[in-house]
């Protein structure tokens, strides 16, 4: 479970499960979840005898043949069984998760270093019904998404290998009613002086895909206060169902109206500075809001700075 990993590392958690295992240590509100370590997966490569294979078809990929040679490991990962020890350990988190519903993510190990940002480019499943059967069948999809198209295509172009291995982040789903993502300094004009907060109505995916226009926020760090406040037409909301997330119109009443007031806006900026402080680089945060509480979903390096801020952040 991710409140008891005692000592974090990105090699077995991916960016993604070791930024939210330091996080939750720290006393943050993250989620209630456990990973299926990159440990697991290898174990799962070598029960099904797809070391080489893999090996083998990722040293051939290029520009001219990722489509193919994608399909055939996405294929041949999705058809592996997963192995009875991983099955077992897998039903045993689930079960002390007690959660009705869960959200399984994508946790690739070379994501989100200060260079490189995998941020969309693999799959993230959100409100699966918390069986074993399924929880299982969805990691293997999660698995699989690192060899899909826009995640191969993102690595030849930084000459990245293609075997770098994949976690899976297991959590309770929370049905938010507004989510967003804040960075702690601007990822445009890379001024570390402001806090940039972009949100939407219910799931995040609206606005971590790109499939709406949302409210943006800019914020002075030293006050609090908001500088500048821009209306997002946010025309499509994401919401849970008893099947999975269903797209939605979003009602005309709240496309016209800002998602956050400005005591969530200061809020939400105290707790992502206490995140940059944790983690001591400007962040690309990724949470959520459900009655007014604020679950924090990811939380990356801003890579468009280009590592070239060699100072603490020191907002006291």
């Amino acid at each position: 479970m991710l409140l008891e990993i005692q000592k974090p590392k990105v090699s077995e958690l991916g960016g993604k499960g070791y930024s939210l295992a330091i996080l939750a240590s720290k006393g943050f509100d993250v989620p209630k979840g456990f990973v299926v370590t990159s440990k697991a997966f290898l174990s799962f490569l070598e029960h099904n005898n797809l070391v080489g294979k893999m090996e083998q078809v990722a040293s051939r990929i290029d520009k001219t043949n990722f489509k193919a040679n994608g399909k055939e490991i996405r294929s041949s990962i999705s058809a592996g069984e997963m192995p009875p020890e991983i099955v077992s350990e897998t039903e045993k988190c689930s079960n002390s998760l007690d959660a009705r519903y869960v959200a399984v993510r994508s946790s690739a190990v070379g994501e989100d270093s200060l260079r490189t940002s995998f941020a969309g480019m693999h799959d993230t499943y959100l409100n699966i019904k918390s069986e074993t059967g399924l929880i299982v069948n969805y990691v293997k999809k999660c698995w699989a998404s690192f060899f899909n198209e826009r995640a191969i295509i993102y690595r030849i172009r930084k000459s990245l290998p293609h075997l770098e291995s994949m976690a899976v982040l297991v959590q309770e789903m929370v049905p938010s009613e507004i989510s967003g993502t804040t960075f702690t300094a601007h990822p445009d004009t890379r001024d570390v002086d402001v806090i940039v907060i972009e949100c939407s109505w219910g799931l995040g995916e609206a606005v971590v895909s790109g499939l709406v226009i949302p409210d943006r926020y800019i914020v002075e760090k030293s006050s609090l206060k908001v500088i500048r406040k821009i209306l997002g037409s946010k025309k499509v909301t994401i919401e849970t169902t008893e099947n999975g997330v269903v797209r939605i119109d979003t009602p005309e009443d709240k496309t016209i109206s800002f998602c956050l007031d400005d005591v969530l806006i200061e809020n939400l900026a105290k707790v992502c500075l206490d995140i940059e402080r944790v983690l001591e680089y400007p962040q690309d945060i990724e949470w959520c809001i459900q009655e007014n509480k604020i679950w924090l979903l990811q939380s990356r390096y801003i890579t468009t700075l280009g590592g070239n801020i060699h100072e603490k952040s020191n907002h006291e």
